[in-house]
């Protein structure tokens, strides 16, 4: 009996034994599978980084070809400041000198203008100087035509007061 169950504990090991065997070669099968798994990723990675490395050689040529166009923009661009630069100038020198002669224009015309109103006020002041003055002398001849009445009547009455004086002077020494 010690036979049997050393034969059957033998039997068991090996049937545990056996299972971890199909466990291992499960696990051995699948190590597999992920190896060519792997072995297709790398070969993918590889060809996607081949990819990846001949984009980037485009793209670095691209940014070369775009850096050319960038630095020809910029010298048009500074060609074109410039440009606008000496038009600007120029068309300052126009404006100024069209103000200029404008102004010199208007202030010939401005003198003038003032020469007339001068004359013209001064016309309009000796007018009513004259005016001012025929009144006043209007005023005068009036003023002395009345002084002019008033002293005859002074006169008169200077006179008879004289002659009743006299008259009385005369009478006083009659008397």
């Amino acid at each position: 009996m010690t036979d049997l169950t050393k034969l059957d504990d033998a039997i068991k090991e090996l049937e545990i034994q056996s299972k971890d065997l199909v466990e291992f070669n499960k696990v051995y099968s699948e190590i597999g599978n992920l190896k060519s798994e792997l072995n297709e990723n790398l070969k993918l990675l590889e060809k996607n980084n081949k990819g990846f490395e001949s984009l980037s050689e485009s793209i670095h040529e691209k940014l070369g070809q775009f850096k050319k166009q960038i630095e020809k923009f910029e010298v048009d661009l500074l060609e074109l400041i410039q440009e606008l630069y000496k038009d600007n100038k120029n068309f300052q020198k126009e404006l100024d000198s069209s103000i200029t002669s404008r102004l010199e224009k208007n202030k010939s015309d401005i003198q003038i203008e003032i020469r007339n109103e001068g004359i013209q006020i001064q016309r309009a002041l000796e007018n009513s100087l004259t005016s001012s003055f025929n009144n006043m002398e209007t005023s005068i001849k009036e003023q002395f035509e009345v002084q002019a009445s008033q002293l005859k009547t002074l006169k008169i009455i200077l006179f008879v007061l004289i002659a009743i004086g006299i008259g009385l002077a005369i009478w006083l020494y009659i008397k």
